[in-house]
């Protein structure tokens, strides 16, 4: 799976299924629930910390479900397509709404599972409606979710959520007209951000921790504070560019990765009582 995360973490999956279409994918966890054969949704692997002896059972991956349309005033597009291509296509299309997250490792459907946040826009402001997948039954139907069922870096896909556990295969956004100088403008400064803190030069998996207003600055600050930017456990390691970024130095583990995660809540807990939340999803076998 290292071939398959940001992070370039990850051990063996005993299978692999490239998956073709949401049809396709709605027949094969049908399948699979009915031979009790368990299963793992893998969009771009950001966000994602791999065990190093991976993952059982099958990983269906979904980066061929990467097709975009306009559609009048909004942007229909396949939970497999990155948020690169997403945002090149509203450019194209003269449809702002998406420009803040130009830059942003994944996909799509993981864009909408973690509800990204991106220079305090939601990526939930954008949605319409959600074409999702029954884990059980492969069944298909349209969600359009409430404001009240997200939250920050929380949607209605996540543990306690109303459809927890189903497929996210595409997505109705609703943008607005914009102009396409501005736009890019706005496209280019984001990304370069992103490049100044560090995000592009080592294998991450972008911002470790969720911020949270209640703890009165960023975590990064925080953990600037408590002297971990640069910290490494093997080649596990603090970003020296900004501390709220953990990279893979060269040959990373994922127990050593998972150890500095560790280290870091520790010592915000014992230096300011509050327990940070990781942004990454631990997966598979440690």
């Amino acid at each position: 799976m290292s071939a398959h995360t940001t992070f370039r973490i990850g051990g063996p999956a005993d299978f692999f299924v490239e998956v073709a279409s949401a049809a396709e994918l709605g027949a094969l966890v049908s399948a699979f629930g009915a031979a009790d054969i368990p299963w793992f949704a893998l969009g771009g692997g950001a966000n994602l910390l791999v065990g190093d002896r991976g993952i059982r059972g099958v990983v269906l991956d979904l980066s061929s479900l990467a097709w975009a349309r306009r559609d009048g005033d909004k942007l229909r597009a396949g939970a497999g397509l990155s948020v690169d291509e997403l945002c090149l296509q509203a450019l194209a299309d003269e449809q702002a709404g998406l420009e803040n997250f130009y830059g942003m490792p994944g996909t799509l459907g993981g864009a909408l599972f973690m509800n990204a946040r991106c220079y305090e826009k939601d990526f939930s402001e954008t949605v319409e409606s959600i074409d999702i997948i029954s884990p059980a039954t492969g069944e298909r139907r349209e969600a359009r979710p409430s404001p009240s069922q997200w939250g920050y870096k929380r949607s209605p896909f996540q543990p306690g959520g109303e459809w927890e556990g189903w497929l996210i295969a595409g997505a109705t956004l609703a943008l607005k007209r914009g102009d396409a100088e501005g736009i890019a403008a706005t496209m280019r400064a984001r990304r370069l951000d992103r490049a100044a803190k560090g995000h592009y030069r080592l294998p991450s998996a972008g911002s470790m921790f969720k911020n949270n207003r209640d703890f009165g600055k960023p975590t990064g600050a925080i953990l600037d504070g408590l002297g971990l930017r640069g910290a490494r456990i093997g080649d596990a390691g603090v970003s020296p560019w900004h501390a709220n970024i953990f990279v893979n130095l060269g040959r990373a583990s994922a127990a050593d990765m998972r150890a500095l995660i560790e280290k870091a809540q520790a010592m915000a807990r014992e230096a300011y009582g509050f327990a940070l939340e990781p942004e990454v999803l631990f997966v598979g076998e440690f």
